[in-house]
């Protein structure tokens, strides 16, 4: 079968005039209820009232895009249904249980997750949208057994901005949230060129990237000088780092106290 055209979105006898359109008498019975009242001819009335639902029924799913629950509807397995604003999902074949207390019976799938949609892209007519390709990329990544887990407050980021700070960004990566944290630091090395610094806070699994420079560059062009740094690798944690730096002057190198700034990133 192939795809239908964008329907034109217009009622059935929506303007017609008084007396031109009633409700069908029957729904149930159907037209059969014209043998026992209108010798089986049905008024024009009754056939606009008819067409009418129809359209006025189908208006409302395109206007939903997905039904509200009713307590008369016998909801197959796997139905999806609106209340109250949250999509339900159902686990078994219900009727009358209404979707927000009857947990055996129905489960949330909408939940925050979708705060994390890919970046909205722009398009050549300066409209915004989303490219089809990133939004299947994260539904294939979604496990949808822990939507109902995860809470607002967890997608919204955390941090310090001082001087010594950090900065907590929840990504939604693999299926679950993840928090990436930037920290920053400015300090001293003691006289031997190092400085062991502990982070702001620890990351929760591995610092991931670490590097630091000269805090006051500047004085490199007024006294023939500059100084070169690293990190030590081996002797960082998930909480601390060690910065190592020599300064050279005048083509020889010479150990001593510097000023840094330092900027890591973990999860």
């Amino acid at each position: 079968m192939k795809i239908q055209e964008k329907p034109d979105y217009l009622i059935f006898a929506d303007s017609a005039k008084n007396g031109e359109c009633a409700n069908f008498p029957d729904i149930s019975r159907g037209w059969g209820v014209t043998i026992d009242q209108t010798a089986s001819k049905p008024p024009l009335e009754w056939m606009n009232g008819a067409f009418n639902r129809v359209d006025k029924n189908m208006m409302y799913l395109l206007q939903q895009g997905v039904p509200e629950w009713s307590e008369t509807v016998i909801y197959p397995v796997n139905a999806i249904i609106k209340y109250n604003g949250v999509l339900y999902i159902a686990i078994v074949e219900n009727d009358d249980a209404k979707p927000s207390t009857n947990t055996t019976k129905w489960k949330k799938i909408q939940a925050d997750f979708f705060n994390a949609l890919p970046a909205v892209k722009t398009t050549a007519n300066g409209e915004s949208a989303y490219e089809v390709n990133d939004l299947l990329q994260l539904l294939n990544e979604v496990d949808f057994n822990i939507l109902p887990t995860l809470k607002k407050q967890n997608m919204i980021g955390n941090g310090v901005l001082s001087k010594n700070g950090y900065a907590q960004i929840p990504l939604f990566i693999a299926g679950k949230i993840q928090n990436i944290v930037i920290q920053w630091g400015e300090g001293n090395t003691d006289a031997t060129g190092r400085a062991r610094v502990t982070l702001p806070i620890s990351n929760p699994n591995a610092t991931l990237f670490a590097i630091a420079v000269e805090r006051d560059a500047q004085a490199w062009f007024s006294s023939n000088s500059a100084t070169t740094w690293g990190i030590s690798a081996k002797d960082s944690t998930k909480s601390q780092i060690t910065i190592c730096t020599k300064g050279i002057t005048s083509g020889q190198i010479v150990i001593g106290s510097y000023a840094y700034s330092y900027l890591t990133i973990g999860y």
